[in-house]
């Protein structure tokens, strides 16, 4: 196995630190998934039984490195899954904050396997500043692969752009000082309501006139009878809804530090909310929140 990417472009390192410390905020854990075309991030959910998938971030290697070189396991499973504690990585990226002329990524074998980030700094006299960190790695093997695979749903009821996620935020902090679950409902008119309720008090945010990329066809129940309402003036339309876990929504918004990206909020009814962050041709990241139990 061999891998080793070069960096140079300011953006490019600048996002991939962002990204870095936004998957710290979100778990202590993750693997790292290399591909002769993709870097791949993978959160796991902390459940018990079968590996869920909580976030899934991918990053194109032909964006982020000059160059890179990269042999996988063998010519049949031409791929490298490692897993190491996401803080790590990104103390070891902040150096980048001060006039970083370039990055190196490489795994190698210093008593035990590690990802090497190497930084050189920008200087204004002849020497320049290098700063290495080894960051100790768990190898996963072919046979566990499994564990992680890609996730795949296209079975979403709708899919919905949302609005600004420090406003969002700002409103979801409030919220869960009433309630643990987070009623996540969008309409095909383009309406997203987030609603926390108990037996003395409903609080809800509506947010009108989004942009819906997609809704499904069939019988899905309409607000009124979702909320046992007889007024239908307003309400009289179809929604999709979702009940989540207000903790783990407010957890994927406070860590995100990534900017210029389009959010969409995709839900299956009564089953998931999945929370897609892109920057077509930059970045992808992609937050599974399951339904609970109310």
């Amino acid at each position: 196995m061999k891998f080793r990417g070069v960096m140079i472009d300011d953006y490019a390192m600048k996002e991939f630190m962002n990204i870095s410390n936004s998957l710290s905020k979100l778990s202590k854990e993750c693997v790292m998934r290399l591909t002769a075309r993709k870097v791949y991030f993978i959160i796991s959910t902390d459940d018990a039984g079968p590996k869920k998938p909580f976030v899934w971030c991918e990053l194109p290697m032909s964006y982020y490195f000059k160059d890179f070189t990269f042999n996988g396991e063998s010519e049949e499973f031409n791929e490298i899954y490692i897993s190491f504690g996401t803080a790590m990585l990104a103390k070891s990226l902040m150096t980048l904050k001060y006039n970083g002329k370039s990055l190196k990524l490489k795994l190698t074998n210093k008593q035990t396997p590690c990802l090497t980030v190497d930084i050189e700094q920008k200087s204004e006299n002849i020497l320049s500043r290098q700063c290495v960190h080894d960051i100790p790695v768990d190898v996963i093997t072919s046979d566990e692969w499994g564990d992680y695979s890609e996730p795949s749903y296209n079975d979403f009821h709708v899919s919905i752009q949302l609005p600004n996620l420090k406003t969002i935020k700002n409103i979801v902090e409030r919220m869960k000082n009433i309630s643990t679950n987070l009623i996540v409902s969008a309409t095909e008119s383009g309406k997203l309501i987030l609603k926390v309720k108990t037996p003395m008090v409903s609080l809800s945010a509506n947010f009108p006139n989004l942009s819906v990329e997609s809704f499904a066809v069939g019988h899905i129940p309409t607000l009124s009878e979702m909320h046992n309402q007889n007024d239908t003036n307003n309400e009289d339309c179809q929604a999709v809804s979702a009940v989540i876990d207000v903790k783990k929504f407010l957890m994927f918004l406070t860590g995100l530090h990534i900017s210029n990206c389009r959010t969409i909020c995709s839900i299956v009814h009564g089953q998931m909310v999945k929370l897609h962050l892109e920057q077509p041709g930059v970045s992808s990241l992609q937050c599974f929140l399951s339904e609970i139990t109310i």
